[in-house]
């Protein structure tokens, strides 16, 4: 368990290792509350069939633990005469005795006992008991209990100060489920097992208010104020906000993370203005709801059915399409915010203008032209004269935004032939050049963004445009044989070309207009994803980074090959793309939320003692001067943690370079009393150790 600071997300405290939690307990239900001091926390364990459960009390400050408590629930009180102390619940038999094991389904035990603990001790006070309820649940705050009888249709509020009866709540005939409170303890939620429909009670006025809702299996969030109740429901990949009332509740609006993963927990901030939301993908997300109301996202099935189409060359811009709707839709990959919604019907291809005022969308029988500004302004034709089957078409923009089109034609007999076309449109569409070129059916088409160059892979073609001809003429790459790979991709602008070689499992870097290699092959066992920078707002136009995931993501310069990032991405990564001028990479998978990277913080990351892993052959640690630094173990190297690293692998390695010795100070590593036993029996070893002077590491 983490402590994080909820402005930046920052880990403050952590981790917190729940060693002595019994790990049979682990899949039932897991949370924490802090002490009013703020320097505690108290993590708990709940299991519903295992009645007898432990809490763990931490020291956030120290990271240690100083106290265990068991029993069935337990919260911290924060006012009044026992603030600081903690009070457990046990359910227990008629004659007292605690029940730790329900045996059957049929078992409900109908007794509890409520104890009061101070930390740093065992000793506890018995508060009180509470015969023939069903339900039992603490308030945030540790000043109440809420109980459901049995049988009666009443829940009761108990005070923790005094162990008395505050309020009694009367509802509907049916079984209580749940009792939820909300984080500043002024709202309480009944949920019925039979109906959908809930009971919501203010604990000042002990107003009931009318909340029909389904709560499905998770447990929603409420807040209270003097103007609004509201309550937050997870339901699936989304948040609904419902407003409640005596009278009536209605749905206000919804927040809709672009993401794939379910959401398991909600827990609004007291003041009502935040949100946090766990996912089942790992994640904890912060959200402002001053920023939601007036907005009107998109649907949850629209999330489900939306994938990425391409991205502008600035990456500021990314098109994505709906496979339902006829609509392609333009994003701003900084606030993600729709910049433009696009009647276009989504087609195989969807390609953005150098200047990114245009987008062309071809399908299977049209190419439609659009300014995405004006979305009046666009015009349609039809390359193909609607005469023969088109597989594995692309389309790029060229000089004048001059459109260029590459296609597999499959004709009645099932042969495959090719065509590449250049086509100038405005007012009318006018092609001005077309070649037919030999294709496989197997061929894949890789067209450059700029429309400068086209290579096909089975066989191994390259065309390049020549602007003095104004044709596509034959070009050859050096190493072309290695062009057939598996995974390849242009740069934004289309001058640069990688590709991973699955004859030598190497990874090369092509400039397009030369055919020259850009450095020397990259050596990796395997890449799932590749993506290419677009010119660096801080270096050369000609510099660029390349960055290649397998078991991680690797940025490295297409020229020298040197590492410049390297970080750890959860999940699986379908495609990735640098935006935002190339200070970003961005992740994605269907089945995987869109996942944003500062690639900046990453470079500090993994740069941040001066040094850098040399790779998992040698397993030296080294200096940017490439001078030797210490040696790391085989069973290591994977899951050595560098500093700021986001994920961690489960048995992860972190080098502590507090009592680190460099130089001929390695010798104070040593100890001294076996040094001299050593000496005194006259091994040769103690001499030359204590002689040494060579520049040597190691750890005490």
């Amino acid at each position: 368990m983490y402590v994080c600071d909820f402005e930046t997300g920052h880990c403050i405290s952590g981790p917190l290792e729940l060693r002595n939690l019994d790990s049979r307990f682990w899949g039932d239900e897991i949370d924490a509350c802090f002490g009013p001091d703020g320097r505690h926390i108290l993590v708990r364990c709940r299991c519903y069939k295992t009645l007898s459960c432990r809490a763990v009390i931490w020291d956030i400050e120290r990271k240690e633990e100083v106290f265990q408590v068991q029993g069935f629930d337990f919260v911290f009180i924060h006012r009044g005469q026992n603030e600081g102390r903690i009070a457990s619940m046990h359910w227990i038999d008629e004659d007292g005795s605690s029940i730790r094991t329900v045996a059957s389904e049929k078992q409900h035990p109908t007794h509890i006992l409520v104890k009061l603990w101070d930390i740093g001790n065992d000793i506890f006070d018995r508060l009180f008991e509470i015969t023939g309820i069903a339900v039992a649940q603490f308030s945030p705050n540790g000043k109440y209990l809420a109980v459901e009888r049995q049988s009666e249709s009443v829940v009761e509020l108990w005070s923790l100060e005094d162990g008395k009866v505050i309020h009694r709540f009367s509802h509907p005939s049916g079984d209580v489920s749940s009792l939820c409170f909300s984080p500043t303890s002024d709202c309480l939620m009944a949920e019925f097992k039979q109906i959908s429909r809930n009971r919501l009670w203010r604990l000042d006025t002990q107003e009931m208010v009318f909340c029909d809702i389904y709560l499905r299996d998770i447990r929603p969030a409420i807040i209270h104020s003097s103007h609004t109740n509201r309550v937050f429901v997870p339901q699936g990949r989304t948040v609904a906000i419902f407003e409640v009332s005596t009278t009536s509740s209605k749905m206000i609006f919804r927040i809709e993370p672009l993401t794939t993963s379910s959401i398991t927990s909600v827990c609004p901030s007291r003041d009502g203005h935040r949100l946090l939301m766990g996912n089942n993908d790992g994640t904890v997300r912060m959200w402002n709801l001053e920023d939601f109301g007036s907005n009107q996202p998109v649907t949850r099935d629209d999330i489900d059915k939306r994938g990425i189409a391409a991205f502008s060359p600035s990456g500021k811009m990314v098109a994505t399409y709906h496979r339902e709707f006829s609509c392609i839709e333009l994003w701003d990959t900084a606030t993600w915010k729709v910049v433009g919604a696009r009647d276009i019907k989504p087609g195989f291809q969807v390609a953005f203008s150098a200047d990114e005022k245009w987008i062309a969308v071809l399908s299977e029988s049209l190419v439609t032209r659009c300014d995405i500004n004006h979305p009046e302004y666009r015009f349609s034709f039809d390359p193909w004269s609607k005469r023969r089957s088109v597989r594995g078409s692309k389309v790029a923009f060229q000089t004048h935004n001059d459109l260029v089109i590459c296609a597999k034609l499959r004709d009645n007999s099932d042969e495959m032939s090719g065509l590449l076309q250049v086509w100038k449109v405005k007012d009318h569409s006018e092609c001005i050049f077309s070649l037919d070129i030999n294709i496989d059916k197997y061929s894949d088409i890789l067209l450059a963004p700029d429309g400068l160059t086209v290579i096909l892979t089975s066989p191994i073609s390259i065309y390049a445009w020549n602007h003095d001809t104004a044709q596509f003429h034959p070009f050859h790459f050096a190493d072309e044989v290695h062009l057939g790979g598996y995974d390849h991709v242009y740069s934004p602008d289309g001058k640069f070309f990688a590709c991973f070689s699955g004859k030598d499992k190497n990874v090369r870097v092509w400039d397009t207009q030369s055919g020259q290699l850009c450095g020397k092959p990259i050596a990796m066992s395997g890449v799932d994803t590749i993506a290419l920078s677009p010119a660096l707002n801080d270096r050369s136009l000609g510099d660029r980074l390349i960055a290649l995931h397998c078991d991680s993501v690797t940025l490295l310069d297409i020229h020298t090959g040197l590492l410049y990032a390297q970080f750890w991405v959860p999940g699986p990564v379908k495609c990735m793309a640098f935006i935002r001028d190339g200070t970003s990479l961005m992740t994605y998978d269907s089945q995987d939320p869109i996942r944003i990277y500062d690639i900046a913080e990453h470079r500090n990351a993994i740069h941040g003692y001066e040094s850098v892993l040399r790779g998992t052959k040698d397993g030296w640690m080294v200096s940017q001067e490439d001078e030797l630094l210490f040696w790391v173990p085989l069973e290591h190297r994977r899951v050595l943690c560098l500093p700021h690293v986001e994920t961690i692998w489960w048995r992860p390695t972190k080098v502590d370079l507090s009592n680190f010795k460099f130089g001929t100070k390695w010798t104070e590593c040593i100890d001294q009393e076996w040094l001299k036993g050593l000496e005194e029996r006259g091994n040769g070893l103690g001499s030359c150790l204590s002689s040494s002077s060579k520049h040597m590491v190691a750890y005490p």
